[in-house]
């Protein structure tokens, strides 16, 4: 019952929705909806992949001058193509964030109250208890004497609390939760013996004669309840559909990080060549230098030079493989938009952008602009993972250059 009188509770505060509605949503011009319209392919397409030598990522990383390093380089490299994608994500921000203030604009409170109000009130246990209205006005205490009491109707005739005129679908509802025994013979019969059953019990139903006006509003029920079945039945499309993406999304990132640290690992990696660095470094004999001992400066110096060199022919080989990795992650990454595309092709007109129905949760159009903002941001991913290669091989070209190539 604590349950009953909780939701019974909340139901009146959903109420004030609206104004969480208000705060919540982002997104929208007065232009036509950018849904469905972004050339993510192309996006991808243009990403700047990291260069083919570890000399080409030093000057990319650094500048043209290693001794005086532009720290900024490649954040300024990278810098137009970060603003495309900005750029391309606000496009959504902001119309939705406009359609969002439009909506409110146009709504005043007791339209928007007695919207939610109405919808609230289709819970028959919330209708019983008075509606929303009485509800609001309810102590927490008379709430849940409402709620117990308006639950305790519901389940001794739930066909009544649903408007079913019909005695004998009652009789056979209390017969079940009053007869345990015939209970558990109810469950093990088939669907036509349940059939048979039921229409024994209703076999004395009276005809509940119907004005042409009560016809026609149950008409009009009936399509509204069709209508709200659609739209119920396309909202979960879509967020299953939304979750399926963003699980082939994070098996592409899953994919690519796990075989970067693969190669990362590999055979002669920075870590072994340190490891043998040191090994060999403690080997090399100490001589007299001045008035104390040093490892012998010869040795030591073809040592330094010898590992700077493994370091950087690792860094050239890590920079080639990873563009493959890059290439395929690319590739998944367009699969992935092509299936969006053709999957909102062929549902577009099942798409529901009314605002109204937000709060139910069956508005989709604000839902599947995210999803596109986040394919979007799939190329700056992509950016900042060709970046963090560029960066890494530069690394290794520096000290290269440091300890021995400005020295060539």
């Amino acid at each position: 019952m604590q349950t009953i009188s909780f939701a019974a509770r909340r139901a009146a505060r959903t109420f004030f929705a609206f104004v969480v509605l208000g705060q919540a949503l982002q997104a929208q011009t007065n232009g036509a909806s950018p849904l469905g319209k972004a050339n993510f392919a192309a996006l991808y397409e243009d990403v700047p992949f990291p260069p083919k030598t570890t000399a080409e990522a030093a000057h990319r990383t650094y500048g043209a001058d290693y001794l005086n390093s532009d720290l900024f380089a490649l954040d300024k490299f990278y810098q137009p193509f970060t603003d495309r994608v900005e750029h391309a994500v606000g496009e959504y921000r902001e119309y939705y964030a406009n359609r969002s203030r439009t909506y409110m604009a146009t709504q005043n409170e007791t339209t928007m109250r007695a919207q939610y109000a109405a919808q609230i009130n289709q819970n028959p246990i919330i209708a019983s208890m008075g509606g929303v209205d009485a509800v609001q006005n309810m102590t927490p205490e008379q709430a849940e004497a409402a709620a117990r009491k308006a639950a305790a109707e519901y389940m001794a005739d739930p066909y009544a609390a649903n408007n079913v005129q019909s005695a004998g679908m009652s009789a056979l509802y209390q017969k079940i939760a009053a007869d345990p025994e015939y209970a558990a013979r109810f469950q093990k019969m088939s669907e036509k013996e349940r059939e048979a059953e039921l229409r024994r019990y209703m076999a004395n139903d009276k005809v509940h004669a119907k004005t042409p006006a009560q016809m026609q509003q149950e008409q009009q029920q009936k399509a509204r309840q069709m209508q709200d079945a659609d739209k119920v039945r396309a909202a979960m499309m879509f967020q299953q559909y939304s979750a399926d993406l963003m699980a082939k999304i994070e098996a592409a990132k899953a994919q690519y990080e796990s075989r970067r640290a693969q190669i990362l690992a590999g055979p002669g990696n920075h870590d072994e060549i340190e490891a043998d660095f040191q090994k060999k470094y403690d080997a090399i004999p100490e001589v007299i230098m001045g008035e104390g001992r040093e490892k012998e400066p010869v040795q030591t110096q073809k040592l330094y030079e010898a590992t700077t060199l493994k370091h950087r022919e690792f860094a050239a080989k890590v920079l080639k493989q990873e563009a493959v990795l890059l290439a395929e992650l690319q590739g998944a990454f367009k699969n992935i938009a092509a299936e969006h595309v053709a999957f909102l092709k062929a549902h577009r007109h099942e798409v529901n952008g009314n605002m109204a129905d937000y709060i139910s949760g069956t508005e989709t159009e604000t839902m599947l602009a995210s999803l596109e903002r986040g394919l979007i941001g799939l190329a700056d991913e992509l950016s900042k993972n060709a970046q963090q290669s560029t960066r890494e091989a530069a690394l290794w070209e520096k000290l290269w250059w440091e300890r021995i190539g400005r020295n060539q």
